[in-house]
């Protein structure tokens, strides 16, 4: 299994100047890709927040809470998130931690909270591999980083 961090889906989604590259990590380490409920959560949040800034000129969290309130999640994002997903066959797991773990994880390898609870999600599931541009998961002795 091959973890995919948020940051990978993202440049893929939204086209930056990362997105050929994002492409490129994707085909030159093909297997069983998966992300946990920290990256679904992440991508739908960060691919919302895209759609209200670009589609609506809607800057910052509360203007998007208030609008996801009265509209709802743009069907947009759902379809082109799960469309993505269903493309690259790659499969949500559940995020496994303890609570000591996180706090440990947290401490030791000085993770966001995100990225603790990916990095141990990777553990539990006996994945030692990520596809992510995020430095930080280097710190984490488990976890090979690529690229």
């Amino acid at each position: 299994m091959i973890f995919v961090d948020t940051n990978i889906l993202y440049h893929i989604l939204h086209k930056t100047p990362r997105t050929e590259e994002a492409l490129t990590i994707l085909e030159e380490n093909l297997g069983d890709y998966v992300i946990d409920t920290v990256v679904h959560n992440e991508i739908i949040y960060a691919s919302t927040m895209h759609y209200l800034e670009h589609k609506h000129r809607m800057k910052g969290a509360y203007s998007a809470r208030k609008w996801i309130k009265k509209h709802g999640y743009p069907k947009e994002v759902i379809n082109v998130i799960r469309e993505l997903i269903k493309r690259l066959n790659i499969r949500l797991i559940s995020s496994i931690y303890t609570e000591g773990e996180l706090y440990g994880t947290l401490m030791e390898f000085r993770l966001l909270p995100g990225d603790a609870i990916i990095a141990l999600t990777c553990k539990h599931h006996g994945i030692d591999a990520i596809l992510t541009f995020d430095e930080d998961f280097k710190r984490v002795p488990w976890l090979n980083v690529i690229p």
